[in-house]
């Protein structure tokens, strides 16, 4: 993974009180990693986001886009939640739980959930998404 260094140093500052959410960062992450092609690179913007980022490899012809898959791990006054984002045109949400983000993602809308804890439900739901995501992405 592009930045492994990075992203054990940043999993490793976690706060112990949100373990629960920490957990669900390596569950995305995992699930991401074991589908075909995919590919984790991190980029850390101290500030802003951690963000973990799923690109495919190779790249399917004609496709521009530089990720299917994100999720930025936000700090919002010593807390932190995970905004999970995919591109609005190649998830459903069937319940209504994420938000569309204008130009949000590489300037163009974004579809985003986000996460505060280790939610089981959700995170089956997120996983779906997950799946849908890489199904577009690979054509």
């Amino acid at each position: 993974m592009q930045g492994a260094q990075q992203f054990a140093e940043f999993l490793a500052q976690w706060p112990t009180s949100q373990a629960g959410l920490k957990q669900a960062y390596g569950r995305l992450k995992s699930w991401a990693e074991a589908l075909p092609g995919a590919r984790a690179s991190f980029l850390a913007r101290p500030g802003v986001s951690h963000s973990l980022r799923f690109d495919l490899e190779p790249r399917p012809e004609g496709r521009q886009r530089p990720v299917f898959f994100l999720v930025d791990a936000v700090d919002d006054g010593g807390e932190r939640f995970l905004s999970v984002c995919f591109y609005e045109d190649e998830v459903s949400d069937p319940e209504d739980l994420g938000n569309a983000i204008p130009q949000g993602l590489f300037q163009e809308t974004g579809y985003c959930f986000d996460l505060e804890d280790d939610d089981p439900q959700f995170m089956a739901y997120l996983h779906q998404r997950l799946a849908e995501a890489h199904a577009a992405a690979r054509g």
